[in-house]
């Protein structure tokens, strides 16, 4: 890649062409920044109807392999002889205790494990023959002696509380994880950048154990609660979550032992009667363990165990799929059964405190979840992948009032030239493996060219595969949905940024966007609704109502000349617009 600074005196003379090709050896390196001037969309179909409801997990069809090709080190049958046993074991009901849980009961016979239930099976094995009452003693009492040597265990339900009203964070350090691959040099430092998320004002810090497919440890736990507490006060310091598939009380007391102020507890894999013994064991260390739910049954069992701080997994763990919306489906059916959740700076009275888990990374995330009560956001791959994590847990606006600063500052009709969209386009990509390198560096659009005359145009099947490859990675299932403005803004500048935000938005997980130019509506449209485009680029000479019956956005790219007559370096520059079937004057680009 060329790398331009269009702000340069001297960058307005060379040719700024917006093309990037990715190969399979190639690492995508700068960082792209356009400037999107948008109008509006016209015919263009809104999201789908809101999930009233969480649905049962869906089948899965995951191997002893993750997406990167790691093996759990035990044979299926091993893997499914363990889960039987965490299921039944000292169950005096294991039918009603495991009732929740997927692939247990009728069709258990056939049932193919997710990659939630290998990673767990793995875990129950590895730590087979571990626990036993001498050891477990010898656990606590190296729990005691941690704390009365560097401060006592945090409870959970009280930090989250403490911080109201500005929203708790929850800031995650995990080196990999199955769906997304490695996420940070093997070298890099847990305590270090940990110490960055306490400094920048994170109240939790959440560090992934798991070494095979998160490549965690203990050692991690531990750096992390000593690099923290020596960079925070007594009376800040964030409370350190060991985030792992817990499934017996040895994990629980490793972790008080090596730092952890609490531990998560998946509701998923861990029947009803040990999700209680697991709860009260917590809390006979002095923690207050994290109960993580996806689904609404799960949610049952959670509450019917005692839990106190509930999170919300947005992604379901079985499919590797992400929602949002759960949060909000999990408030509504807690406010439906009339308990109390709502953050608050006194929260004992509550029966609840919900936290939300997944799938956040801006400010405008975390106030949704602010709207109807959460209390903590937990927030991981952003801010592993940031270049600056402070400068990130910064925009996340975790005060109420720096969020209203925030949507104040943007409402300026100036904040369109002045701020601009910063959307990273990664164009010419011919391969899924392609895509997914592009995604990993951090690309939100990928693009694929459908033109006969382009060196990378692509086959219907080439893009069939990268749509699927870049959905897999965003953890999402078709189309992306945009929810446009209802009426537009008379104010072009304030029009312009409103549509601006709306793509910017959508564009946090990755986008595959089809170029096209002079061809057919008809040939268009197939190729979107066929391959599953989420977005149309015209670049050519094609009339607005080439896209009009697409069903998704279309950009239209915007050639302008640059330098004076004489100049023999005079050359085009390319800015985007979001189009209706018209074209709307957008004034000059700056």
């Amino acid at each position: 890649l060329k790398r331009i600074n269009p702000m340069h005196s001297t960058a307005k003379k060379k040719q700024i062409h917006l093309k990037t090709m990715v190969t399979a050896t190639t690492i995508i390196s700068p960082v792209l920044l356009l400037l999107f001037l948008l109008a509006s969309v016209n015919g263009f179909m809104s999201s789908s109807t809101q999930q009233k409801r969480i649905m049962p997990l869906a089948s899965s069809t995951a191997t002893t392999k993750d997406k990167a090709g790691i093996q759990s080190p035990y044979t299926p049958e091993q893997l499914q002889t363990a889960l039987d046993s965490l299921w039944s074991i000292d169950s005096s009901n294991a039918d009603f205790d495991a009732r929740h849980i997927y692939g247990y009961g009728n069709n258990k016979d056939d049932h193919k494990m997710s990659m939630l239930q290998i990673i767990t099976a793995t875990r129950i094995l590895d730590y087979q023959g571990k626990q036993s009452p001498e050891s477990l003693q010898s656990l606590e009492q190296d729990a005691l002696n941690f704390a009365k040597d560097h401060g006592p265990i945090l409870p959970l339900d009280k930090v989250i509380s403490s911080q109201y009203p500005k929203m708790a964070l929850a800031a995650e350090f995990k080196r990999a994880s199955p769906s997304k691959g490695r996420m940070a040099d093997a070298d890099m430092s847990c305590g270090d950048q940990t110490a960055q998320y306490a400094q920048a004002g994170a109240n939790v810090i959440s560090v992934l154990t798991e070494p095979t497919w998160f490549q965690g440890s203990l050692q991690d736990l531990q750096d992390a609660r000593m690099r923290t507490t020596s960079a925070s006060s007594e009376k800040d310091r964030p409370a350190i979550l060991r985030k792992e598939f817990v499934v017996n009380e040895y994990m629980i007391a490793e972790a008080a032992a090596h730092g952890a102020d609490t531990v998560l507890l998946i509701v998923a894999v861990l029947p009803q009667h040990l999700l209680k013994r697991l709860i009260d064991y917590s809390r006979k260390l002095g923690m207050e363990p994290l109960v993580e739910v996806h689904a609404l049954e799960e949610l049952d069992v959670a509450l019917e165990a005692n839990a106190k701080v509930i999170g919300v997994n947005n992604r379901n763990l079985h499919t590797f799929q992400m929602d949002l919306n759960t949060t909000n489906v999990v408030a509504q059916k807690l406010s439906d059964k009339g308990l109390s959740y709502a953050a608050a700076s006194d929260q004992s009275d509550n029966d609840t405190i919900l936290c939300s888990l997944s799938g956040m990374s801006t400010a405008d995330d975390v106030h949704r979840y602010r709207q109807i009560g959460v209390g903590m956001c937990l927030i991981g791959e952003s801010l592993m992948r940031s270049p600056d994590p402070k400068l990130a847990i910064a925009s996340l606006c975790l005060e109420p009032a720096d969020y209203n600063d925030k949507q104040q500052q943007q409402s300026n009709t100036a904040a369109a030239y002045t701020r601009g969209t910063q959307i990273v386009k990664v164009c010419g990509i011919t391969s899924g493996n392609d895509a997914i390198t592009a995604c990993r560096a951090g690309a939100n659009w990928i693009g694929t060219i459908f033109v006969p005359k382009s060196k990378r145009c692509v086959t219907k099947e080439q893009a069939t595969e990268i749509v699927q490859a870049v959905q897999s990675f965003g953890e999402r299932q078709g189309s992306s949905s945009m929810e446009l403005p209802t009426t537009a803004n008379n104010k072009p500048l304030a029009h312009f940024q409103q549509m601006a935000s709306v793509l910017e938005k959508n564009s946090k997980r990755p986008l595959v966007v089809g170029v096209f130019q002079n061809q057919s509506p008809e040939f268009i449209k197939e190729m979107v609704q066929e391959c599953g485009l989420d977005l149309v680029q015209l670049h050519g000479k094609e009339g607005m109502a080439a896209c009009a019956e697409t069903g998704v956005p279309a950009i239209r790219v915007v050639d302008m000349e640059i330098g004076g007559d004489d100049d023999i370096n005079q050359k085009k520059i390319c800015g985007f617009t979001l189009i209706r079937n018209y074209y709307r004057p957008c004034g000059n680009f700056t």
